[in-house]
């Protein structure tokens, strides 16, 4: 129902399903490299890559001044609820 291209929604679901190759998901499938974040040095999961870094909250702030998009509180929230 979203205009939007399908490489989008389906990146959009599996975020919402978690299984981007974040680095914590590498680590499970026996990476060797670090786990931390490039642009703050924290633990780089889903969650902190779209919610929690610094980086995604500086960014986060700009959407909502520029297009008054309240910023998500956690994954679930972060597409509304079309993906369920």
């Amino acid at each position: 129902k979203i205009k939007v291209p399908l490489r989008i929604k389906i990146f959009m679901w599996f975020v919402h399903k978690e299984v981007i190759l974040t680095k914590d998901n590498l680590v499970k499938r026996r990476w060797v490299g670090s786990s931390r974040c490039c642009f703050c040095d924290q633990n780089e999961t889903i969650k902190h890559l779209f919610l929690d870094c610094p980086l995604a909250k500086l960014l986060w702030r700009k959407i909502h001044i520029a297009f008054n998009v309240t910023p998500p509180i956690s994954i679930d929230t972060l597409f509304g609820t079309w993906l369920t």
